[in-house]
């Protein structure tokens, strides 16, 4: 071979071997990271502690994912030393699922995988309308309320003994027949069961006890010989017929509380210590022999009340029709109390916000903040009910009660109209300034509020919502005139104000109306910080007051209106307490002023959270609507000016304190 040939091949081979040797990680830096998860599907708990999510890898990584409210994690970006991340989520209180997926990848974005996140929905559960039921003597179908979240066809029910039979769950309703009981009173029990995918179990047991009655030889008695009956202990074996009208299980009446009625409309209450399962409507024979007869009391109205009755004091029952007399407000009076009634062409007076408004916590203490019904607990007394003013197209108005722990109290209020019905009741709610002198309506379900979303009754001419234009951007912005937010456009430039005011700002001061907070029961339900029920700039704050101050709205026309017209408002004042107003009205702001018959009002003070003096029971836990009705002297005029102006404080009341608007109306009959 020729020298210079071989001396070139063998050259050429040694730069090829050192290339390798000097340059050994060259093709490396080209190769894709390495990615290794653990677990590509992570199961949330609906509440739990924050979860580690192991991650290796041989280079830089990092993770992204799409923006949540209820789930965040520790890290974000590239990591080299890492092995893990934490992920923290949010309580779910909703029934279903929620997902979020987490893309992680190699700082060269060559390799990448995906985490699945699935959060359960809240713990499954079961809740029968009462943990008891009593049965008759004779055999039939039974059925009781189910409140649940998971499928009713996956409830496993169990009778715990035979002679419960034919037992199923339709319509949110556990149904069950029962045989006859021949012999002696016998107890059993229904347990209702559930297991999902996850391990999660819930359980319910429903204690049966069937009665078997003693009392078959019973008199017939009038109810107004029972009304007759001294209190203490029934010896006389007598019973009553009648119509279950309140069947025990409404959460907006005592539990195990019941109301028979006759067809004259008299009444007679009485309770048990387990739910007796009644249809409503029931036709029933009821002795009342070993009851106890005890008074209660709303103020001076004192009631009697039967204890002890049980399932075996029901002599027969079965299903009946029952007509409900319809009534107009005006047409209740005080021998219809605890009667079932409907009250026909209502609307609700102030549609705003739910059925309960109540001020349950506030942003105050750390304590106070992350419970929503911090003060619910501290004085229940204040909270039996929320009044709900309602009208009628005659002009009439009362009150419609809604308990606390009613299941539609956060519902969000109808604005149409229709009927109502409900027992006719007489409360006394101090907070509210409601006497048991006020017969009001209390209905027993959601259903028996037949008010659609379209009034039949009025229309709105013109309405001041007073929130808050936009509380985080209007800052320390002012305007000066302030227009109608609902109503008819030809009301445009009708304006609401008060005596003296400057202009209108976020906070409030002298001569300045500033926004203050409204209670809402529709509104910020999901939050931890204080403002639960409650809406930031919801209403006006205003001071100085006396008797020469006053609210009031100009430039509204009534031309072309000839049917009645009526005012709304809905106010409170500071917790020390507000004057004694009245409604006045006038064709321009320079008067003459005429006082509108019947319109005198009490503006109560608000409930407060950190003055014991303004924690009592008359204070007010939220804000009060005031329903008038305006004179005829006010239709087809060019120009009306309403105001409310205090004419004195009441007694107990020291000095004029700020008074607060929330909403002001008017509205005129159809």
């Amino acid at each position: 071979m020729n020298m210079k040939i071989k001396d070139s091949i063998v050259w050429t081979a040694f730069l090829a071997v050192m290339a390798i040797i000097m340059f050994p990680s060259c093709s490396d830096e080209h190769e894709a990271g390495i990615l290794e998860i653990t677990n590509n599907e992570i199961i949330l708990q609906a509440e739990g502690d924050p979860v580690q999510v192991e991650v290796k890898s041989n280079t830089e990584w990092r993770i992204d994912f799409v923006e949540s409210t209820w789930f965040s994690t520790d890290i974000r970006g590239a990591q080299s030393s890492r092995t893990y991340f934490t992920v923290t989520y949010d309580e779910n209180i909703s029934d279903s699922e929620r997902f979020c997926d987490i893309r992680v990848f190699t700082k060269d974005g060559k390799t990448a995988d995906v985490i699945k996140i699935k959060q359960l929905s809240r713990y499954p559960f079961i809740v029968p309308a009462s943990d008891k039921m009593e049965l008759f003597t004779k055999g039939g179908e039974y059925e009781m309320e189910i409140s649940t979240n998971v499928p009713e066809t996956d409830i496993v029910i169990t009778p715990t003994v035979n002679w419960v039979q034919e037992y199923r769950i339709s319509d949110g309703k556990l149904y069950f027949n029962t045989e006859t009981n021949s012999q002696s009173p016998r107890t059993g029990s229904i347990v209702l069961s559930y297991d999902d995918q996850y391990q999660r179990k819930v359980t319910a047991t429903i204690n049966l006890s069937q009665a078997y009655s003693e009392y078959a030889n019973a008199e017939l008695v009038s109810y107004p010989t029972v009304h007759g009956y001294a209190v203490g202990g029934i010896t006389n074996n007598v019973y009553v017929e009648g119509t279950i009208v309140a069947n025990g299980t409404s959460k907006n009446f005592p539990s195990n509380r019941y109301v028979i009625q006759n067809e004259a409309g008299e009444t007679v209450v009485f309770e048990s210590e387990s739910l007796i399962t009644f249809a409503q409507f029931a036709k029933v024979s009821l002795c009342l022999k070993d009851g106890m007869i005890r008074e209660e009391s709303e103020g001076s109205f004192t009631y009697r009340l039967i204890s002890g009755i049980t399932a075996a004091h029901v002599i027969s029952s079965e299903l009946s029709t029952f007509t409900i007399p319809e009534r107009t407000i005006a047409e209740l009076t005080d021998n219809m109390v605890f009667s079932l009634v409907t009250l026909k062409d209502v609307e609700i007076a102030s549609p705003v916000g739910a059925f309960t408004n109540f001020k349950t916590t506030d942003p105050g203490a750390a304590d106070r903040k992350i419970n929503k019904n911090y003060w619910v607990e501290k004085f229940p007394a204040y909270y039996r009910y929320y009044p709900t003013c309602i009208r009628d197209k005659n002009g009439s108005n009362t009150y419609m009660l809604t308990a606390f722990e009613a299941p539609y109290a956060h519902e969000t209020l109808p604005k149409g109209s229709g009927s109502i019905t409900g027992m006719v009741a007489k409360v006394k709610l101090t907070n509210f300034d409601i006497s048991e002198s006020r017969l009001c309506i209390l209905p027993l379900n959601r259903e028996d509020i037949n008010i659609s979303d379209i009034n039949e009754i009025t229309d709105v001419l013109v309405e001041w919502d007073c929130n808050v234009p936009d509380w985080k951007e209007i800052g320390s912005s002012t305007f000066t005139d302030y227009h109608p937010t609902g109503g008819e456009a030809s009301q445009a430039n009708a304006l609401l104000s008060k005596d003296g005011n400057k202009y209108f700002q976020q906070t409030y001061a002298d001569y300045i109306l500033g926004f203050q907070d409204d209670f809402r029961g529709d509104v910020n339900l999901n939050t931890t910080d204080g403002y639960y029920g409650r809406m930031r700039g919801g209403a006006f704050n205003s001071k100085p007051w006396s008797t020469s101050s006053y609210f009031y709205v100009d430039k509204i026309s009534t031309v072309g209106i000839s049917t009645s017209l009526s005012l709304q408002v809905e106010m409170n004042a500071s917790w020390g307490g507000g004057p004694v107003a009245v409604v006045e009205y006038a064709y321009s702001m320079n008067g003459e002023w005429i006082k509108v018959d019947n319109s005198e009002f009490t503006i109560l003070g608000q409930f407060d959270r950190t003055a014991a003096g303004g924690q009592t029971e008359k204070n007010i836990p939220g804000y009060k609507v005031y329903d008038f009705k305006l004179p005829d002297a006010l239709l087809n005029r060019d120009n009306i000016c309403i105001r409310l102006r205090p004419v004195r404080l009441p007694a107990g009341v020291s000095s004029f304190m700020p008074l607060r608007l929330a909403n002001i109306s008017i509205k005129y009959n159809k």
